[in-house]
């Protein structure tokens, strides 16, 4: 019960007539391998029971011309166009072929695409999935009283439940993945932002308690911190973030803290330091930085800081000086990398 008190509790955010990636990746995804589903359809069927058939070149032009308008229509259109695509496809299929071959399993990857839009309110999503049930309970009423146009031996049944099956899986699992990543996405950068949260919190305390108490802070960024990725992989990027904390809580002894400010940038908080002090501080980071050498699975490699480091002039916020240090860091960047503009 406190699930479905949730579920009708969910608030729907305005689109501003954008699509979210995830779900367009998602809707795009599905035009893309229905229509291909469709184009084999029409060879398997072609092929194995020697006929012609136009509902399949029918029902693909309208994928084909639906995909080639996907930017110009709203998402509740999109989605509707498509769900009614898929039923004129499922019904034809169930008439024409009969229950057994599965042409009603499309009707499955509706419901997942129905539920994972965050544009429509609780109550729509669940008069969705009841049009879904009553459309997929028809059809099933329609073959066990009537039987198909068209006589499907054992063997032609068994690859047309196979082409459906497959293709409803991978449908399935294409959204799932999509979906999926965005969640770990989102979750990594709500960790991330809560780290920012905090170590804001953390300063502005500082500063409230201490107002008379001289302070730095500076912002490093990893350099060329993309082509680590590209090159040995995500998985290698996160170790060299962790191999990174753990240094920079060893060399830390209380001079500073720090937290992850972006995706491989670093914010330090250096107090009771004038800017000079603190500038030695950050080289010797960047010079252990420079010096670690990195191991992941067969890969050994090295990697360098470049940093902005800004001092308190009494007056400026917080936000200001870091906005200060993060142009100094530009600078360093445009200048060459693997140094410390103070």
């Amino acid at each position: 019960m406190k699930l479905l008190k949730d579920f009708f509790r969910q608030k729907v955010p305005r689109t501003n007539g954008e699509t979210i990636t995830y779900y367009q990746q998602s809707m795009e995804l599905n035009e893309r391998l229905f229509g291909f589903y469709i184009l084999l359809s029409f060879l398997l069927l072609s092929v194995t029971l020697k006929r012609f058939f136009w509902m399949p070149i029918l029902v693909l032009g309208a994928v084909l011309v639906k995909h080639a308008y996907r930017r110009k229509i709203s998402i509740r259109v999109n989605l509707l166009l498509h769900t009614l695509i898929v039923l004129i496809w499922s019904g034809w299929y169930v008439k024409t072929f009969g229950w057994g071959q599965g042409g009603q399993h499309m009707l499955i990857v509706l419901v997942l695409l129905s539920f994972f839009s965050v544009y429509e309110p609780p109550l729509v999503k669940t008069l969705y999935f009841l049009g879904v049930l009553a459309a997929r309970m028809a059809l099933h009423g329609y073959a066990v009283t009537r039987d198909p146009i068209v006589e499907i031996l054992p063997q032609q049944s068994f690859w047309l439940q196979l082409l459906n099956s497959v293709t409803m899986l991978v449908l399935l699992a294409g959204c799932s993945i999509i979906y999926s990543s965005n969640l770990q996405e989102t979750e990594r950068k709500l960790l991330l932002h809560n780290e920012q949260l905090q170590q804001m919190s953390e300063m502005k305390r500082f500063v409230q308690e201490n107002p008379a108490e001289m302070y730095c802070v500076a912002i490093a960024d990893i350099d060329f911190f993309k082509r680590v990725n590209d090159t040995y992989g995500h998985n290698c990027g996160d170790y060299v973030l962790c191999q990174l904390a753990a240094l920079f809580m060893q060399k830390s002894i209380g001079q500073y803290s720090v937290a992850r400010w972006g995706g491989e940038e670093f914010c330090f908080f250096i107090p009771g330091k004038n800017i000079d002090d603190a500038g030695a501080i950050i080289t010797d980071v960047c010079l252990s930085v420079k010096r670690m050498k990195l191991e992941f699975e067969e890969h050994s490699f090295s990697i360098t800081l470049t940093a902005g480091v800004e001092e308190s002039d009494y007056r400026s916020t917080l936000p200001e000086l870091i906005e200060r240090a993060d142009h100094k860091l530009y600078m360093g960047k445009k200048n060459g990398r693997d140094q410390v503009v103070i």
